[in-house]
């Protein structure tokens, strides 16, 4: 598959080369998913602001995966006005995002190993990256980790991704590290490209311990 087929398909194929696939394109990322009219970004960011109960002007909001910055944008447009951290493995999606002035600060990172303090966020948001060929559920403890007690972590789902997501978001759940709050109904996320459904989950952090993770 090349760069002219569809780029969902070519993305996934080959996870080993994911930063480099992506900072090849980044500079039409943007425009393919308008198209597809992707709605991950607006429906995660309504999520969280929703959600968010902390009031402390000093906190951030994490977006992680934060490509271009969609849900960068989604989240001003959304009424979050306090520090906006975006993190993203491919530095050709920060340099887009970087342009668009949203972002307090931007981190070159795997959500594998968050280069981001414990308790850093009041919420995490995450769209796009819980998908084929990307980042496993294991990365889900990582969000946690950095959402302080009270806070929040969103991210949109694909629903024929395997149990390994919902194998690791139980075992958060069953060591007390979050509860789930919110989930929306199965719907296309991409409506104008034949994709699969997905949904949008919202957990609120807890003062538990993460459980190891062979448990």
């Amino acid at each position: 598959m090349t760069m002219g087929d569809d780029r969902l398909d070519w993305i996934f194929d080959d996870s080993s080369a994911l930063e480099k696939r992506y900072d090849e394109w980044a500079a039409t990322y943007d425009a393919d998913h308008d198209r597809w009219g992707w709605r991950g970004p607006d429906l995660a960011a309504t999520a969280a602001m929703r959600h968010i109960e902390i009031d402390d002007a000093t906190a951030s909001i994490v977006d992680a995966g934060c490509g271009t910055g969609k849900a960068g944008i989604a989240l001003r447009r959304a009424g979050w006005a306090g520090r906006l951290v975006g993190v993203d493995l491919s530095q050709g999606m920060l340099d887009r995002a970087s342009s668009l002035g949203v972002y307090d600060e931007l981190v070159r990172g795997s959500l594998d190993d968050v280069p981001l303090a414990d308790g850093r966020a009041i919420a995490v948001v995450s769209t796009g990256v819980f998908t084929h060929g990307h980042v496993g559920g294991h990365a889900l403890a990582e969000l946690c980790r950095i959402t302080r007690p009270g806070g929040v972590v969103v991210v949109t789902r694909r629903l024929d991704l395997p149990d390994d997501f919902a194998h690791h978001a139980d075992r958060l759940s069953r060591a007390g590290a979050w509860e789930e709050v919110a989930r929306s109904e199965p719907e296309r996320l991409h409506p104008d490209r034949d994709d699969t459904e997905q949904v949008v989950i919202t957990w609120r952090v807890g003062a538990g311990a993460i459980a190891d993770e062979g448990s």
